[in-house]
């Protein structure tokens, strides 16, 4: 016996589940619900509730309410439905109200009620040819093949795919949906027991719908491949198909899908003789399908059920689970259950030894197996017909696809050539203007030089009388021109004589005045490289006090002592990677910011030990900064680091005290932020230890100090800011310093070299 919930209406619901998902993502993408169709749950409840008035807006929330709904709870589903209908009379849109008609049967098909869910789709039909809207048209006929293919009419079934493939055909951009519709035809393969090529089918359709991330399709995909492979009696493959399928059911809460698989997994390890199997999945089966009120695959679960208890020798159980098929198929006029649940029942009374009950039974399984026979053979001869319809359809899809890429081909080209044509008119087009402009110029440089020669010819008759003219006063000048000219040459002289003593005495000037201002400049050089050594001696001195270096000692004779001395040289080395680069650093008025990182990151890993890691630090740099590129004064943010955590994090206390030092750029050069959550400036710090901390932070004054001085030499570059956090809480120490260019700029011991170059 085949297994029970593969049967022809269950087997369909595949399907039927992808066509329905197919749909609603397309209709919902349609601008009217794009919107609505994003919103989660109770997003949208807050919506419904904030907007009362009967109109479009309201239907269309109210819509994506139901679509959410349609898979977990299709009664709930289906009420939101209903509240559209009831005022349907007040939307504008008639859209609006075909696709809700649309949704309604679907949460109809669903709850297994077949006629109400044909006359709502069949009331879409008619709203969406009113309105000539051939996409709803399309998805109509496809919903109503469904419900037809779940009632075993596949002649009609057949015949409303072929029509929504032809509408989708038409429309631009749904090559994939039509792929959708072929597949779904590939189930009428599995009816004429053509398996090859249902697979072939399905495992096309499978590759389409994973580049398409569709999870619901890909489920159905699955659910299919697994039922063809036990038409074939391959039982172990069909369970590795259904177990796929149902983990992506329930990966995406698809309650229904879940259902269908646990109750075709009682089937398959039914047939497999694995009754204990087959009765824990088939049991589930009916709670699952209780829960979503699936009147029908209850029917093929409560069959599966008896069986494998009838097949386990629990015959009283058997025939309580059979009855209850026998009446869901009478109730639902399902033949295929009615004819299963008798067979069952039959052999359940044979083996209570109940001949009379067993001998009825059998009579009204032979009754419902002889009209089924009947209808299939019917559906036999019509199937043939259809068969060689389809197959002559695709073969027509199939030239008409490659006559369509000819063609586009052909226009393709044809465009190509017509681009050429018109370049060509265009180059021609310029080139006569271009020789038009030529001709203009040419016109206008004629009738210039024109103009030219008979000025020409004005100044030389100009220059004639001019010339004569000369002649004469020359003879009278020429006297006066002896006299002026001497008196020229004295006044000249005397003039030279009085600028060259005037530029000597002022040259003289200049040189005293420059000489003067040399002097203070260099005057101001020494003072100011003398503050900055001595604020760069106090620095050295409060980052290696001797408090830390005793503490740093101490705790490295404590780990001695007990003994650890894996801790204790850590330590020890790390204590000696600080002094090394703290000396090196010393030595230098600026260093590269990686050398200064690293000596910063030390420091703070010693204090951390030193206090048994009673806080966090993190050290983080902005990723477009290359600290190697940088240069920056050496132990002038130590201090800060050290106040953080001995007037800040020490004595706080908590828990989650930590350390933040980050180094950003900024427009002026780049800053260093030191933040801490610990005490903060509104409470007075107090040292653990008075032998461990020092009373007052020293190393705040000589940063001021050491920021004034680089301000004074480079016009206010530099700034210093220090302040409580976020509601009180901690502190934060903010460094921003100019951008110095690295080569060349490294100081020695001596610091006598000029001051640093700002990079701009």
């Amino acid at each position: 016996m085949l297994p029970k919930e593969t049967k022809f209406p269950n087997v369909f619901s595949s399907p039927s589940r992808l066509r329905f998902t197919f749909f609603i993502v397309l209709f919902l993408l349609s601008p009217d619900f794009v919107k609505a169709q994003n919103k989660q749950i109770d997003s949208i409840a807050k919506l419904i509730k904030l907007h009362p008035n009967e109109d479009d807006e309201r239907a269309t929330l109210l819509f994506a309410q139901s679509v959410n709904f349609i898979s977990l709870d299709p009664k709930k589903s289906l009420d939101y439905a209903n509240q559209i209908l009831a005022f349907q009379q007040k939307i504008k849109k008639k859209m609006i109200i075909s696709g809700v008609y649309r949704l309604k049967g679907i949460c109809q098909y669903y709850l297994s009620s077949y006629p109400d869910a044909l006359s709502s789709i069949n009331t879409a039909l008619r709203i969406d040819k009113e309105i000539n809207h051939a996409f709803g048209i399309a998805s109509n006929f496809s919903f109503i093949a469904m419900i037809h293919l779940a009632r075993s009419d596949f002649y009609e079934a057949l015949n409303h795919y072929q029509q929504s493939i032809k509408i989708f055909e038409t429309l631009k951009g749904h090559e994939i949906d039509v792929a959708k519709l072929y597949s779904n035809i590939g189930i009428v393969h599995i009816e004429m027991r053509d398996y090859p090529k249902a697979l072939s089918i399905f495992n096309k359709n499978l590759d389409i719908l994973r580049k398409l991330k569709s999870k619901s399709g890909e489920a159905a995909a699955l659910t299919n491949i697994g039922v063809i492979y036990s038409k074939q009696n391959d039982q172990q493959s069909a369970i590795k198909y259904s177990e796929m399928a149902r983990n992506i059911s329930d990966s995406i809460a698809d309650k229904n899908g879940y259902a269908r698989e646990t109750g075709n997994l009682a089937g398959y390890y039914s047939k497999m003789g694995k009754y204990d199997l087959a009765l824990a999945y088939g049991l589930k089966a009916i709670e699952l399908n209780k829960a979503i009120s699936n009147t029908k695959s209850i029917g093929y679960n409560l069959q599966n059920v008896s069986e494998a208890y009838h097949k386990k020798g629990n015959y009283q159980q058997a025939k309580t689970y059979g009855l209850s098929s026998l009446k869901i198929g009478k109730e639902l006029k399902i033949i295929e259950i009615q004819r299963d649940a008798s067979e069952g029942l039959s052999k359940v009374y044979e083996s209570l030894k109940i001949p009379d009950s067993a001998l009825f039974y059998f009579k009204q399984f032979t009754v419902l197996a002889d009209s089924i026979t009947n209808i299939k053979k019917i559906e036999e001869i019509t199937r043939l017909g259809l068969q060689y319809d389809f197959d002559k359809k695709e073969t027509v899809y199939k030239q008409n696809q490659q006559l369509t890429e000819e063609q586009l081909k052909q226009q393709k080209l044809q465009l190509a050539l017509n681009t050429a044509e018109l370049q060509r008119g265009l180059q021609l087009r310029d080139l006569q203007q271009a020789q038009l402009e030529n001709e203009k110029l040419l016109v206008a440089e004629n009738q210039k030089q024109l103009i030219i020669s008979k000025n020409n010819e004005k100044l030389q008759a100009n220059k004639v009388k001019s010339l004569s003219q000369e002649q004469k006063l020359n003879k009278l000048e020429l006297s006066q021109l002896w006299l002026y000219g001497i008196l020229a040459v004295v006044v000249l002289i005397s003039i030279l004589v009085f600028l060259m003593s005037w530029y000597r005495i002022r040259q003289l000037r200049f040189k005293n005045t420059l000489a003067s201002q040399q002097a203070k400049q260099n005057e101001l050089n020494l003072t100011y490289q003398y503050q900055l050594s001595e604020s760069e001696l106090k620095a050295i001195r409060s980052q290696m006090n001797p408090h830390f270096i005793f503490n740093v000692l101490n705790s490295i004779e404590s780990y001695i002592m007990d003994n650890d001395k894996k801790t204790a040289s850590r330590l020890i080395q790390k204590f000696a990677s600080l002094s090394r680069l703290i000396l090196e650093n010393s030595t230098k008025s600026l260093v590269t910011a990686d050398k200064e990182w690293k000596t910063l990151m030390l420091y703070t890993e010693l204090e951390a030990m030193r206090y048994n890691n009673s806080f966090s630090y993190q050290f983080i740099v902005e990723e477009s900064v290359q600290l190697q590129t940088l240069l920056v004064p050496p132990m002038l943010v130590q201090p800060l680091i050290e106040n953080a955590i001995l007037h800040g994090l020490i004595t706080s206390n908590r828990t989650d005290a930590k350390l933040t030092v980050e180094l950003k750029k900024s427009a002026k050069g780049i800053c260093i932020t030191v933040t801490d959550n610990g005490t903060g400036l509104k409470q007075p710090s107090k040292p653990l230890h008075l032998n461990t901390a020092k009373e007052k932070s020293m190393g705040l004054e000589s940063i001021r100090e050491r920021i004034e001085i680089i301000n004074q030499q480079h016009q206010g570059a530099a700034s210093f800011d220090f302040k409580s956090g976020l509601n009180n809480e901690g502190s934060i120490a903010q460094l921003c310093l100019p951008l110095f260019k690295h080569s060349g700029y490294e100081k020695s011991a001596n610091k006598t070299s000029t001051k640093p170059e700002l990079v701009n």
